[in-house]
Parts: C-alpha cells; sequence; structure tokens
C-alpha cells in the first residue's frame, strides 16, 4: 500500500514538471538571442520580400531574378514614418550587352516608400538618346520619368545590386551587370524624386503586403535592439543584401551629445555578414567616439569600423536619424550629431 502511494505522488510530480515544461516554465531550450531574433527576421524577411517582388513585377509585365535583392528601410522614432528603397534585378539583365543597353534594356525592378506615404513599384529602363545615357522610370500604367544615369565599362565586377542615400537627400541607385556599371542618380530632395510619377496601385495589393513586411521586420529589430541598449530610439535603419544585414539604433538624445562625449553611446548596432574572419563584433555594440590626439576618432570595441565626419545636411540634421549607405566595398551609417554626420564605415571586402 506504502508502494503504491510512493508510486501515486511520483507519477503527480512527473505530470507537473510535463506542465510545467510544456508552458515553458521547466525547458531547457535556450532563449534566441537578440542578435539571433535580428538574423531570422532577416531571414524570413527575405524570403517573403522574394515572393512579393516576383509577384509583382509578373503583373507588371516583367521577369526578375529576386534572390539577391537589395533592401534599406527606415523608420524615424518620433513620427513612426518609414521609408523604402528595395531594388531586385530584371531576369538575365548580367547577360546584356552594351549594345542592348544603347537599344534600350529594362535592368531593375524597384519598390519606392517615402517618408510621406508615396509608394510605387518601378521599372528602370536603360538607353542611349544623342550619345547621352538616360534612365526610364516606369509604373504599372506605363507612365515614365527620365533620370541622368552613368555607364561605365571596366573589369566584371560582383552582379549584386546596390542601394545608396546620399546624406543631402540625393538617391543613388546603381547595378552591374557584367562588365557594366549602371549608375543612376536623382539630383533631388529624396522625399519627392519619384512625385512626377503617379502611383498606380497593382491589383494583387503587393503594396501592402510589402510594407507590412518591412513593417514586421522593423519591429522585430526595434525589439532586439532595445533589450540591449534599454533606451528610446530616435530611428532606426536596417539593411539588408544577400551577403550583408546591418541595423543601427540611435539614441534619443544623439543629436544633443557632444563628440568627445564617451561616457554615452551615440546609438547601437548590429552587423553580421555571410563571410566569416571579418574583424567585426559577434554582438550588438554600443557606438561611443573615442577621440585620438590627431583629431580623428575611433569607436570603441569595433576595431573594423572606421569613422568619417561630413558635413550636416537640412534633411538629416532636421530628422536627427541615421541613414544608410551601401556599396559592393563597404557599408556605411550615418548618424547626425551637432552639426556633423558620423560616418561609420565597415569594410565588406578584405
Amino acid at each position: 500500500m506504502r508502494d503504491c502511494k510512493r508510486l501515486c505522488r511520483w507519477l503527480i510530480s512527473c505530470s507537473v514538471i510535463a506542465l510545467l515544461a510544456g508552458c515553458g516554465g521547466g525547458s531547457s531550450t535556450n532563449p534566441q538571442t537578440a542578435e539571433q531574433q535580428i538574423v531570422a527576421s532577416n531571414t524570413n524577411f527575405r524570403t517573403r520580400v522574394q515572393t512579393i517582388l516576383r509577384n509583382a513585377a509578373q503583373e507588371m509585365g516583367v521577369q526578375v531574378s529576386p534572390e539577391n535583392f537589395a533592401c534599406g528601410v527606415f523608420t524615424n522614432g518620433s513620427d513612426g514614418r518609414m521609408s523604402v528603397m528595395i531594388n531586385a534585378a530584371i531576369a538575365d539583365a548580367q547577360d546584356l550587352t552594351l549594345d542592348d543597353l544603347r537599344a534600350g534594356a529594362d535592368v531593375m525592378f524597384c519598390y519606392v516608400r517615402t517618408d510621406d506615404g508615396y509608394r510605387n513599384f518601378l521599372i528602370v529602363r536603360i538607353r542611349q538618346v544623342n550619345n547621352l545615357w538616360v534612365a526610364e522610370v516606369r509604373n504599372l500604367a506605363g507612365e515614365t520619368m527620365t533620370l541622368d544615369v552613368e555607364v561605365k565599362t571596366g573589369q566584371p565586377v560582383s552582379n549584386t545590386m546596390t542601394t545608396v542615400w546620399y546624406p543631402n537627400g540625393t538617391v543613388c541607385v546603381d547595378r552591374r551587370i557584367g562588365k557594366f556599371r549602371v549608375a543612376i542618380v536623382a539630383c533631388t530632395v529624396r522625399d519627392s524624386v519619384f512625385n512626377p510619377i503617379p502611383y498606380r496601385a497593382t491589383s494583387g495589393g503587393w503594396e501592402d503586403q510589402l510594407d507590412s513586411a518591412c513593417e514586421q521586420l522593423m519591429s522585430s529589430v526595434r525589439g532586439a535592439m532595445q533589450s540591449r541598449s534599454g533606451s528610446s530610439f530616435r530611428g532606426v535603419v536596417a539593411i539588408s543584401r544577400d551577403d550583408v544585414l546591418s541595423v543601427c539604433q540611435l539614441s534619443g538624445m544623439a543629436s544633443e551629445m557632444q563628440l568627445n562625449d564617451s561616457s554615452r553611446p551615440l546609438g547601437y548596432c548590429y552587423i553580421w555578414k555571410e563571410r566569416n574572419g571579418d574583424d567585426l563584433p559577434t554582438r550588438i555594440f554600443p557606438i561611443k567616439l573615442i577621440s585620438a590626439q590627431d583629431n580623428s576618432y575611433a569607436v570603441d570595441g569595433a576595431p573594423a569600423i572606421g569613422v568619417t565626419l561630413e558635413p550636416s545636411y537640412l534633411t538629416i540634421k532636421t530628422k536627427s536619424s541615421p541613414r544608410p549607405r551601401l556599396d559592393d566595398n563597404r557599408i556605411a551609417l550615418l548618424l547626425p550629431v551637432q552639426d556633423q554626420v558620423v560616418s561609420l564605415e565597415v569594410p565588406l571586402t578584405q
């Protein structure tokens, strides 16, 4: 009888332990770190966006290769507005010749969303007119605008598409096509550059789905960054490419801080690269500038990150928000501090 009671107590204990484990009370599974959360969110984001881009492009009558799309997403902490620039390659664009470009060829498929809510899917076509290179950007209805473009020839380079947002509000999008580099420069203020092209909504509602994917990514990134910083943010930026991911949260008081104040961080960053062996922090790290004797600056705890100072521009200074700059060789995070912009430059190739 006594043994029977012991057996009953043992069974009840096991049941309670199992119940607690099922509710998370006794699980031995390690929770995701903040860094793992950011990388996992980016992986889900890229998978979701590839499908959306493919469907939206099909509705616009083009085929794309979205696997290597490049993306910059920014949210402003003060008003919650979101800006997005996504580039995907037109299928088989890497096989184009210089003569193909002269005659006219589609090379890029983009999604643009600006702070003021303007958004559009756009196709970029390159051609030559009177010996001058131009880029025709058209929307779903076939309405177009023309931008300046540079076409340079040289040695074969990466076919990765890149997105660059310059600190003075200018937008530059460039695309490597085999031996050619096509750089499209929109020499106007960023928030109004695409306004001449009317917005035409896709019937599939791909704009809403893409915005939702971007918002979900940024919500996860903000949560992960703030779990480490424990402070409010002024703005958060995420740059996603197939081989690199960079996120940055700017401190709410960063624009009012002094450059030589190392007691408080300007913000927090995390940089993930597909290639190993690059001397980068493996964790989210605070951005603290250390002044050297030669009036230069370094980032505390991040030896692979160089620092340069640039004049501040109105669009940066007013919003006090970070901006990304991305090319094949480096990634830069532009942080406004006082009347200058601190550019944190990370090499992508050694």
